[in-house]
């Protein structure tokens, strides 16, 4: 059976769609005399102790630059949807539940004390000086430009996406990030007991591999599927990352940003909105609220 060129390109598509939502990059396999490690009944504790180790490790916080409200995706100029999220700072205390939450919902592992010493920590959100900060998903993302394989890559629906299976460990990224909100995983997590599957949607990483901010795809991927087997408008469902619903204050506001009647577009009018000042020319879909416009 003959298949078009269209039809072609749309299988590849709908294959590497896949492989960044659900797959990863086959690593080296162990020694025999090496098993990994993952609890089944991981002392969350741990989670909890890092968390707070590597907050008070890192106490100045980003320098803010104002910036106009995020819109449309650069590359994807026609796209109805670009989602964001807003962190408002008047209300944010630094509590640290976020970054908690973050490393639960996404499988984020622990390091070494080696590593800790380092300050090389696998936190996807961390608190520099109590302020929140995570990969900024920038329309004009320069980890992007510099990824040889295509790991690192913008998706239609504002997300700077990361395709595990693509990903070889150059760190180009990495270093190319103003902003070191990308992280690599010097170690193997597993075979130390420093990982756990705390959520089964979220494929543990193996080592060797930069690992960021996804925006919980996993949840919007399930509200999509959802809505549309009910043949709802799946881009009107309310559906938070882990970081916005562990939130006490509720400090950190989740949206698309081309929707105004979403509530990350209602909450931010009249508000001064930020950047950190190294990727306030990039266009980011992550930001800060502080006082009124």
């Amino acid at each position: 059976m003959k298949i078009s060129r269209a039809s072609f390109l749309k299988l590849m598509a709908g294959t590497f769609a896949a492989l960044s939502l659900f797959g990863c990059r086959k690593g080296k396999s162990l020694p025999s005399n090496v098993h990994p490690k993952t609890p089944e009944k991981p002392d969350l504790s741990l989670w909890q102790k890092e968390v707070d180790e590597a907050r008070f490790s890192t106490p100045q916080p980003e320098t803010l630059s104002p910036i106009p409200r995020p819109g449309k995706h650069p590359k994807f100029p026609n796209a109805d949807i670009r989602y964001g999220m807003a962190i408002d700072l008047d209300l944010c205390n630094g509590c640290g539940k976020c970054a908690l939450a973050c490393m639960i919902e996404n499988n984020v592992p622990r390091v070494n004390q080696e590593e800790a010493r380092k300050g090389r920590y696998m936190h996807w959100l961390e608190l520099r000086g109590g302020m929140p900060v995570m990969c900024a998903h920038c329309g004009n993302a320069p980890c992007e430009k510099v990824c040889p394989t295509g790991a690192a890559v913008a998706s239609p629906d504002g997300f700077s996406s990361m395709v595990y299976p693509r990903c070889i460990g150059t760190r180009f990224c990495g270093a190319n990030c103003p902003l070191h909100a990308r992280k690599f995983n010097y170690t193997d997590a597993q075979a130390q007991g420093l990982a756990a599957k705390f959520n089964p949607e979220v494929p543990l990483r193996v080592q060797g591999v930069m690992e960021k901010c996804s925006l919980c795809i996993q949840r919007l991927q399930n509200a999509r599927i959802q809505a549309k087997t009910f043949g709802l408008d799946w881009r009107k469902t309310e559906v938070l990352p882990a970081c916005a619903e562990a939130c006490p204050k509720h400090a950190i506001l989740f949206g698309n940003w081309l929707d105004p009647e979403s509530e990350l577009v209602r909450k931010t009018q009249n508000r001064g909105i930020y950047a950190p000042k190294s990727i306030a020319k990039l266009m980011p879909a992550v930001v800060y609220l502080r006082g009124k416009a």
